[in-house]
């Protein structure tokens, strides 16, 4: 049976000669694979580009429940993006928020406020003309709520250590290592009371490193054991 949906492209992997593997984030089928044939071959008249890091798309999809691969209909644009396919920092920037979107999300179900999160994101990121080279962080703070391991909102100076394990601010340092004190605490705070205020925060190099980090650090307790983002190092570089 044919569906319409959107879906935003987190990941893609050869397959055979000119095929892919989509790995596409759904509005009405949460995450699901997509074999698309012929992606790699001198005949595809461009539809790579609709499997980059970010890109919305219209589809008009087979779908099955309890299918490894479903199968693609038709195929369009839903947005054109105008900055983060060209723009070399948006471009990692996708990099980044795409593989820890691949690397945190793995429900085969509708939610369509984490769709309209992230579509809504992803508009706000390509139109940003200036003053997003912490959108990332700004993402992966928000991105929290809808995984379910938001920060607590309890900081104050009787709690000034941050347990990443409990992701909550604490009157005493944990018993662990996985906890953030002094400026470390202090940085947290400053991001995500901008991030869930919807406010931008001017921060240098390295407190931008220490708080990626951090971040992602605190992903890595609350999602399975293997999260890790190999891109880091990259945008790490650029943003140097």
């Amino acid at each position: 049976m044919l569906h319409t949906t959107k879906g935003i492209v987190f990941h893609t992997s050869a397959y055979a000669d000119t095929s892919v593997i989509a790995k596409v984030y759904t509005e009405k089928f949460g995450l699901q694979s997509y074999l698309v044939n012929s992606v790699r071959s001198s005949k595809a008249k461009n539809k790579s580009g609709f499997f980059q890091p970010l890109i919305i798309l219209d589809l008009v999809v087979y779908h099955k429940p309890d299918k490894g691969l479903q199968r693609i209909s038709d195929i369009s644009f839903a947005h054109h993006l105008n900055s983060i396919p060209f723009d070399t920092l948006k471009s990692a920037q996708a990099i980044f928020m795409t593989e820890v979107l691949y690397r945190s999300i793995r429900e085969e179900e509708s939610n369509k406020n984490l769709f309209l999160f992230l579509e809504n994101s992803i508009l706000q990121f390509d139109a940003a003309q200036d003053d997003f080279v912490n959108f990332h962080i700004y993402f992966l703070l928000q991105l929290t709520t809808y995984l379910g391991f938001r920060p607590t909102d309890n900081f104050d100076v009787r709690h000034p250590y941050f347990d990443l394990q409990d992701g909550a601010f604490t009157s005493i340092a944990p018993i662990h290592r996985n906890y953030l004190d002094g400026d470390a605490t202090a940085l947290f705070v400053m991001c995500m009371q901008s991030a869930f205020n919807n406010q931008s925060f001017v921060i240098n190099y390295r407190q931008r490193d220490e708080m990626l980090q951090s971040l992602l650090m605190y992903y890595s307790l609350h999602l399975p054991a293997g999260f890790k983002v190999q891109s880091y190092d990259v945008l790490r570089e650029l943003l140097h």
